[in-house]
């Protein structure tokens, strides 16, 4: 059973887009009342919906690209991760334009000009990120299996009917739980970085509230790992129900 990669992949950027952009609308706002109480709420709902975005959003692609590429293989998958990630240019676009020109007092041109390179560079590291997730998921995978790459190769359609579910050591759903980790250990890399760098910096200078935060953070990463896992699954096994093309 094969799959309509070409309506999954409209779907898939149509649905980014929509996240990209309602995403920025915060952002957008935040910016427009930058000096207000009003701005600060919509500032502080802009980073933590931006922080679940970019949580999310790469185990989902890389959900989306192994399904792809168990079936037809790297080059098809990338395309596909290319095609869905391009939808990060709404946000991207203008986020970093209101960066360069308000931040950096570039002109608009220019303010433009970098803000397509940035957008570039996230939409290329995104491609980067869910091919190397893929290669990852399928070294554990095969290692998991005790297959070699051609039987590997050859199962690997199988697999990707078989139902997933909660059991995230079952081989069928040892990928999706790989892209969950990968994601959970970036993002907590990052965050023990930025605690480590705001307590050298304020020492014993710090609030209650500012400890809570950050505790918060922690919390919020840990729920986004089961989070990033269950969502995987669930639109996997939609992907396998709604988008076959009925061919062998």
């Amino acid at each position: 059973m094969k799959y309509n990669v070409r309506r999954l992949t409209s779907r898939a950027f149509l649905i980014y887009m929509l996240i990209n952009i309602f995403t920025y609308a915060f952002a957008h706002t935040a910016y427009l009342f930058v000096n207000d109480a009003f701005g600060l709420t919509f500032e502080y709902i802009s980073i933590y919906l931006s922080r679940i975005a970019d949580f999310l959003a790469p185990p989902i692609i890389a959900t989306l690209a192994f399904t792809v590429y168990s079936v037809f293989g790297m080059r098809k998958a990338m395309l596909f991760s290319l095609g869905v990630a391009s939808a990060r240019i709404f946000y991207t676009l203008p986020y970093y334009y209101l960066i360069f020109i308000y931040n950096y007092a570039y002109d608009s041109v220019e303010s433009i000009a970098l803000s397509f390179i940035a957008s570039l560079l996230v939409i290329g590291l995104t491609v980067g990120g869910a091919a190397i997730s893929v290669l990852i998921a399928a070294a554990v995978l095969k290692k998991k299996t005790r297959l070699d790459r051609k039987a590997l190769k050859d199962t690997l359609p199988e697999l990707i009917e078989e139902r997933s579910g909660f059991d995230f050591l079952g081989r069928e759903n040892v990928a999706f739980l790989v892209f969950a980790l990968l994601r959970f250990a970036v993002e907590l890399l990052k965050e023990l970085i930025d605690t480590v760098l705001f307590l050298i910096e304020y020492r014993s200078d710090y609030s209650a509230a500012e400890i809570l935060t950050i505790l918060a953070n922690y919390v919020l990463i840990f729920a986004l790992l089961v989070a990033s896992y269950a969502l995987a699954v669930l639109i996997k096994n939609k992907v396998v129900a709604n988008f076959k093309t009925g061919e062998e």
